[in-house]
């Protein structure tokens, strides 16, 4: 069947999103203040704002804005060939107040309810991507938010160091930020595909090719588990699950499990609380507070 645009229908005070056989994937649901609000992923300034003499580029990716959000969540139906969505739109000032409100709670949840239509390959099922230098560099790029972030609000949180293990490595340019910014930290890092791991290995302490499913490392052996192979058009949503319970399994009592990604998570932070995982948060914002982002924190035991 040949895609259909999502479908708007507005009153003087409700509208409603449809999406039929389209891109429901790209809403995207936030609670904060109270209140449940629903948006429409599109293009965001990237890395926004805060860089010194940068000019941004508008790319979709992670970040999240608040012309995105399109009001508040009053039924969401899905149907056999359709998800609707109705909300009562949002002004332009309660819009900015509800958006400044969910940057600064680390607690807020932003989350995406509806998988991607249809079949897509898995990276298990090809044996890893391969890489070239170019798509190494995007790759490395679109996580640069990420990557300047997480260190940070991990210091905050009382992380010292120790041993960092990330499942899903790709080019270990995460896994290398957090040695940077903890020395002496061991950074061990996992791929499924051997062009990671080759680039990996100029980065990082250890990097071994093999599925996550069957971590490289101990059980309990380390103080963080970086997992960002858990979301959309990488994985399907049972893997994600498994893969997970196999990431956790090798984090110490009392360290921490970061779940994050350039595209959305595809478990909730609220299963994760039920495998024993404690949020201490489930997103982050650019240092401006321009943008949301997903970004799971979870302290085991």
């Amino acid at each position: 069947m040949t895609a259909l645009p999502q479908v708007v229908r507005r009153s003087p005070d409700r509208a409603v999103e449809t999406y039929a056989e389209g891109k429901p994937y790209d809403l995207f649901f936030l609670d904060t203040a109270g209140v449940r609000l629903v948006g429409r992923k599109t293009e965001a300034s990237y890395p926004g704002p805060d860089r010194d003499g940068r000019p941004a580029e508008r790319l979709k990716c992670t970040l999240i804005e608040p012309h995105m959000l399109l009001g508040v969540v009053e039924r969401e139906q899905v149907a056999e060939d359709h998800v609707a969505v109705f909300h009562r739109p949002l002004g332009e000032e309660e819009r900015t107040a509800l958006f400044a409100a969910a940057t600064a709670d680390p607690m807020t949840d932003l989350y995406y309810p509806y998988a991607q239509l249809g079949h897509r390959v898995r990276e298990t099922d090809t044996g890893g991507w391969e890489v070239t230098d170019e798509s190494a560099r995007e790759l490395d790029h679109a996580e640069e938010v990420l990557r300047d972030y997480v260190p940070d609000r991990l210091a905050e949180l009382g992380f010292r160091g120790g041993v960092a293990y990330d499942a899903a490595c790709s080019t270990g340019a995460f896994l290398h930020a957090v040695g940077r910014r903890f020395p002496g930290t061991r950074t061990i890092g996992q791929d499924l595909s051997p062009d990671m791991v080759a680039r990996a290995r100029t980065r990082l302490d250890e990097a071994h090719c093999g599925d996550s499913i069957r971590p490289a490392i101990p059980e309990g052996s380390a103080d963080l588990v970086v997992c960002r192979h858990l979301n959309a058009f990488v994985v399907g949503t049972d893997q994600a699950h498994d893969l997970l319970a196999a990431a956790a399994s090798r984090c110490r009592d009392g360290g921490h499990v970061v779940l994050l990604g350039h595209t959305p998570i595809l478990i909730s932070s609220q299963w994760c609380e039920m495998t024993g995982l404690t949020p201490v948060q489930r997103s982050g914002a650019t240092p401006s507070g321009h943008a949301l982002f997903q970004c799971y924190v979870l302290r085991k035991g």
